[in-house]
């Protein structure tokens, strides 16, 4: 007499199959929800592209004013000095950290001229911390001019920043 089929083992077999699919699909799901990255998606990607297209213009005015700046720093404070194309009136400026990898790290500093002609601000322990990549992004406070460049920090050296651009 031949077993019932619930008791042979290709029944179930079979069915393992597409129960352990789900599972996983089940499994995918979870992930993906829980460290879903929705900063990756643009929800206007033609203003997105104008707009990069305005910071571009920015970055050739201060390759037209030939603006460097140089940057010091250690343990706590940060020092900029314009080393060439310094305007007749120092206003403020706005200085934006972008960690390369770790978003939670980056912050922004205004910044305004002492005595000196020297741009000095507090920096986060979260520099001195974590050696890494960062982008900084320094305009002032009119906007005109836009000055970006990715530099190794902590650094023990002066750092010379100049405007680029890429693929312009």
């Amino acid at each position: 007499m031949e077993k019932p089929w619930y008791k042979q083992f290709w029944p179930w077999f079979l069915m393992c199959i597409p129960f352990s699919v789900i599972i996983a699909m089940v499994i995918t799901l979870s992930i993906a929800s829980r460290y879903s990255d929705n900063a990756m998606v643009v929800d206007d990607y033609y203003k997105k592209g104008r707009g990069i297209n305005a910071e571009v213009e920015k970055v050739k005015e201060a390759q037209a004013r030939d603006i460097s700046l140089s940057l010091r720093h250690d343990a706590k404070q940060l020092v900029l000095r314009f080393t060439s194309g310094q305007p007749s009136q120092l206003t403020a400026l706005n200085v934006s950290f972008h960690h390369t990898t770790i978003a939670e790290r980056d912050f922004n500093l205004v910044l305004t001229a002492d005595g000196n002609q020297e741009f000095r601000g507090e920096l986060p322990a979260v520099v001195n911390a974590h050696d890494g990549k960062w982008t900084i992004t320094i305009t002032p406070f009119d906007k005109s001019w836009r000055l970006s460049q990715q530099v190794q920090l902590p650094s023990k050296e002066e750092i010379t920043l100049k405007p680029l651009t890429y693929g312009v």
